[in-house]
């Protein structure tokens, strides 16, 4: 399968996203077992990597795409490891440790997920616990372009330019003499990247039709009248429904004022930030009011039920409400309201691009908007913000 991999799929792939390589000669020379880390910047770069090594790389896949029967078999025939996203799960590590047994190579994102906003995501700190445990040598491939190439919110590729740069981290020894701290430092500074900061060294242009199509999916909070979930693309502009501020997404990744109003960000990291801000404010205001009215309400969801791999059945369709310490779901059918306490909530994340996931009482809840332009990344930063809220 990693001859198939490397012979058929990596010259495509190369062809498509014009892929350059950085010190590969490093990897061929290294004799596996080792854990290869990379930050994770867009959906194909596990495949980007994986086609730049000779040997398999055992990636440490979210369970959520066991699911399907087709994709599950897929990621079995590779030999990926299931893990749940954003909590622990020990029989991923059992499965890591047989990988280091049998000499094979350990793929790992210590991101979790890949990036919204081109920015490398903090690392959890286990990452370096289980890297320190292992006692192999760690190696980073720094993927550069990937975010603007294919970015999660967008529907379409843009043909620029990739970079994949590898280094080795840690030797074997330096990892034993290394603290915990010093790795997690090590592991951290190997993948920071930031995809603008990039972009303003090398300015290459990412073309493609459509570039800011599906971008309220990430920005959901105007900068002109900090109106939340107003926002609306079409072709290459990003509107205000509320007070008509515009921009344009270039196609080398920078906003540029659409309608002669100020030019608040000029890029997806710099709004983003802005916005976690705002939401976090917004969350800690409406907290402290304890108002009656919810704080986001979603006309139409469809909520299924499971747990990790296990294919998920079918719940309810209704009303989706987000209030200071509950998520309700009002169902479509009559019958009675679904609450979620924030307290009993672990592992909140967002599946792909568009499915809100959290587990509570035991089982896997995911919830999708109809609306296929439905912000679901708003409620898994203001639920965050909430919990944080009533936990101080």
């Amino acid at each position: 399968m990693n001859a198939v991999l490397r012979s058929v799929i990596g010259p495509t792939l190369k062809w498509l996203f014009h892929i350059e390589t950085e010190n590969r000669h490093m990897v061929h020379q290294l004799k596996p077992p080792y854990v290869l880390i990379a930050n994770h910047a867009c959906f194909l770069d596990p495949l980007m990597v994986n086609c730049q090594i000779n040997a398999p790389v055992h990636y440490v896949v979210s369970d959520a795409n066991f699911r399907s029967r087709l994709v599950g078999f897929a990621l079995d025939l590779v030999g990926s490891i299931p893990k749940t996203k954003a909590m622990s799960d020990l029989e991923t590590v059992k499965n890591i440790v047989k990988v280091k047994a049998t000499g094979g190579i350990i793929g790992v994102y210590p991101e979790g997920q890949n990036t919204w906003d081109g920015h490398t995501l903090p690392i959890f700190p286990a990452t370096a616990k289980l890297f320190k445990a292992l006692k192999i040598p760690v190696v980073a491939a720094k993927v550069q372009g990937a975010f603007l190439s294919m970015p999660r919110w967008a529907r379409s590729y843009r043909r620029g330019r990739v970079v994949i740069s590898f280094a080795l981290v840690y030797s074997a020894e330096q990892l034993k003499a290394a603290s915990v701290d010093e790795v997690h430092s090590g592991i951290s500074e190997a993948l920071e990247h930031d995809e603008f900061e990039y972009q303003r060294r090398t300015m290459v242009p990412y073309r493609g039709k459509n570039r800011a199509e599906y971008l309220e999916i990430v920005l959901c909070v105007c900068p002109h009248c900090h109106s939340i979930g107003r926002l609306h693309s079409r072709a290459d502009t990003l509107s205000c429904e509320s007070c008509g501020y515009q921009v344009r997404f270039t196609a080398y990744g920078f906003f540029e004022s659409g309608n002669g109003r100020p030019l608040y960000h000029a890029t997806i990291r710099s709004w983003n930030l802005w916005q976690s801000d705002h939401l976090r404010r917004t969350a800690q205001q409406y907290a402290a009011a304890q108002l009656c009215d919810p704080l986001f309400e979603e006309a139409r969801v469809s909520v299924r039920i499971g747990y990790k791999s296990s294919p998920l059945e079918p719940l309810e369709r209704g009303r989706l409400q987000l209030y200071a310490d509950r998520i309700v779901l009002l169902p479509e059918r009559r019958g009675e309201p679904i609450t979620f306490p924030l307290r009993d909530i672990e592992g909140i994340n967002v599946q792909n691009s568009e499915h809100l996931e959290f587990y509570a009482r035991g089982s896997l809840y995911r919830v999708t908007i109809d609306d296929r332009r439905g912000n679901t990344y708003k409620w898994n930063l203001t639920v965050r913000h909430l919990q944080h809220c009533c936990s101080a």
